[in-house]
């Protein structure tokens, strides 16, 4: 089989989660992954991709799943095994800051003289101080790192130099620190492919499936993302891929747009092997409607059966559904107004009306949206304790007004752990009413390892402590649950369930506190282990349960006889063996045997 060219490694946001006692709370409630975000970013599949293409190996190593996975996990062994050119390990979200650098000390523990190399937004932000860090050799910057890394990779083989590979911050031969600017800004992203093909043939090739998908549960709840731009065009005050922040740290001007007819061809290329949800990332609106309808007269052609999900940033109109409604049988929309209080909202940086979005909202329903969900979040420039449950308020007046329709759902949820480096707020707190407790990377590197989300929170406002935030979140989830089952959007003993996780929870972050409190270091660190069990048990699911976030999914979500043929075409097929195809093969037919007989089981009907 051969070594890769590249390795890339997916870190636990901490290293050491399964021996820390962390109450991470709800920071990680309204993603797909647990709380360690062992997903790892899109960036992964497209880097893989390109590099392939152009004639390079990479493996992908979700180390972050392997380790939920399998606790015995020895990951010292695991990365001593490997002899790529290259490792690269993402820090694109700033809550990796401490498993990432700590992955990357473990490879240059075992592995001296083999590069590694950083990338992401927050790799890109901190570049000059992550660059000092003795494990880290190369950061390639920038929202589109596929070429300048393809160029790394090939210096890297031929043991040439790097002076001109764009993009990139790097250490010379004798420790100096070089910073290329980030000159590499692709006008548009037709270059970068989302293949499912490609990542099998990885699966088959390294004989490592958990290695591979994207989060712990993907295999039960394959929602795959397709990807519209890199950009925006607008600008949330909080947002580190804002306008503003892509402008000043990204070098991206405006954002880069992939083909309508391209990402069309996305979907329906998912849909022949996966039949889970698809998550169309980017507004499709904002380039313009003549985009969105390039869009939709294409994916209509395409006759695309999964749940295709939408993300708006503002509230499409009537006509807009009307032609969603003729282009596909099954979508869901989201929308983040944020907060219930319009004028919170439009200082956010969405400034729309409730009555606009009400108005949206009725159009979707009437058009056969299948699921609404809207997002609001807690921790904004202004906002108080009394808005935020005037907020939950809100959301009862949403349900009451569309007859508690369950097609619509809602959450709350903080904006945590951290402001986005490179937003208008992180720049300018004073300006937004914040007070930041860290500036630094390292600073952030330490605040991951807290006892509690609240000690993690790199922030505050002048209208509400850390403190207050805290309780005021845990509050406001107690309403928001109540208001549920009031609409008997779940039955009594689940709303009755969840009231107790969340106030055993809120009693567990209060028992932080005092252990907090405690001078003796030693005696502070087994009183957090000794309350670990229940750290673990309260930690995730404060202000929804992953079920509450999941679109319905077909029983049978994968097309096992495509993924087989795929593979075993001739073109595929080269230097893989087909008794690893085959290995491979069962093993998800297997799961997706286990998927029917649980839902057998459970009285589900089992139509494909």
């Amino acid at each position: 089989m051969g070594y890769p060219d590249l390795v890339l490694l997916h870190a636990p946001s901490v290293y050491d989660f399964r021996e820390t006692s962390i109450m991470y709370g709800p920071i990680s409630d309204l993603v797909p992954s647990t709380s360690i975000f062992e997903m790892y970013p899109l960036g992964f599949i497209t880097l893989s991709e390109y590099l392939e293409r152009h004639g390079l190996s990479v493996r992908i190593i979700n180390v972050a799943v392997r380790m939920v996975e399998n606790p015995q996990l020895d990951v010292e062994r695991l990365i001593s095994s490997l002899h790529p050119i290259a490792f690269g390990i993402d820090l694109h979200w700033l809550p990796h800051a401490h498993g990432s650098l700590e992955i990357a000390k473990i490879v240059k523990r075992h592995h001296p003289d083999i590069p590694v190399i950083f990338g992401g937004y927050s790799a890109t932000y901190f570049n000059k101080e992550l660059i000092h860090y003795p494990q880290v050799d190369y950061i390639v910057k920038g929202d589109s790192c596929e070429e300048p890394l393809r160029q790394l990779i090939e210096c890297l083989k031929k043991n040439g130099t790097t002076d001109s590979v764009p993009n990139l911050t790097w250490k010379d031969s004798t420790g100096g620190i070089r910073i290329n600017p980030i000159s590499y800004v692709p006008k548009d992203i037709n270059h970068i492919k989302l293949d499912c093909t490609h990542l099998m043939r990885s699966v088959v090739k390294y004989r490592d499936l958990m290695g591979h998908v994207p989060f712990k549960n993907w295999l039960d709840y394959p929602i795959t993302p397709v990807l519209s731009c890199r950009g925006c065009t607008h600008c949330c005050v909080t947002c580190g891929g804002s306008a503003y922040a892509s402008s000043n740290y990204l070098n991206r001007k405006k954002p880069a747009y992939r083909d309508p007819e391209l990402l069309a061809e996305d979907v329906r290329k998912i849909q022949k092997y996966l039949k889970g949800p698809i998550f169309i990332f980017g507004d499709i609106r904002q380039a313009g409607e003549d985009y969105a309808d390039k869009f939709l007269n294409s994916i209509k052609k395409k006759q695309v059966s999964n749940p295709v999900v939408f993300e708006f940033f503002e509230p499409p109109p009537k006509e807009f559904f009307e032609k969603l409604s003729r282009a596909l049988p099954h979508f869901n929309v989201e929308i983040s107004p944020e907060s219930g209080d319009e004028d919170l909202r439009r200082i956010f940086g969405r400034p729309f009306s409730n009555a606009e979005m009400e108005s949206s909202l009725a159009y979707a329903i009437k058009s056969g949206c299948e699921r609404l969900d809207l997002f609001f979040m807690t921790g904004l420039p202004y906002q108080t304790t009394q808005s935020i449950l005037d907020t939950v308020g809100y959301c009862d007046h949403l349900l009451e007004k569309f007859d508690g329709d369950h097609k619509i759902h809602v959450f709350i949820s903080p904006l945590a752990p951290f402001l986005d480096p490179g937003s208008r707020v992180y720049e300018n707190p004073e300006d937004y009413g914040y007070k930041i407790f860290y500036r630094t990377l390292e600073d952030h590197r330490l605040a991951l390892t807290q006892p509690s989300w609240k000690y993690t929170l790199n922030y505050e406002t002048n209208s509400m402590t850390r403190d207050q935030h805290v309780d005021c979140i845990y509050q406001a989830a107690l309403d928001l649950n109540r208001m549920k089952a009031k609409y008997r959007m779940m039955d009594e003993g689940a709303a009755q369930e969840i009231q107790n996780h969340i106030i055993r929870a809120r009693d567990v972050m209060r028992k932080i506190d005092e252990i907090i409190e405690i001078n003796d270091a030693t005696v502070r660190k087994e009183s957090m282990q000794t309350l670990k069990s229940k750290v673990e048990r309260y930690s995730a699911s404060t202000v929804c349960t992953t079920e509450e976030l999941e679109w319905p999914i077909r029983i049978v979500n994968m097309n096992i006889f495509q993924i087989l043929r795929s593979l075993l075409s001739k073109k595929s097929a080269t230097k893989i063996p087909i008794r690893s195809i085959v290995s491979i093969v069962i093993k998800i037919f297997l799961l997706q045997c286990t998927r029917l007989l649980k839902a057998s089981l459970n009285g589900k009907n089992t139509g494909v």
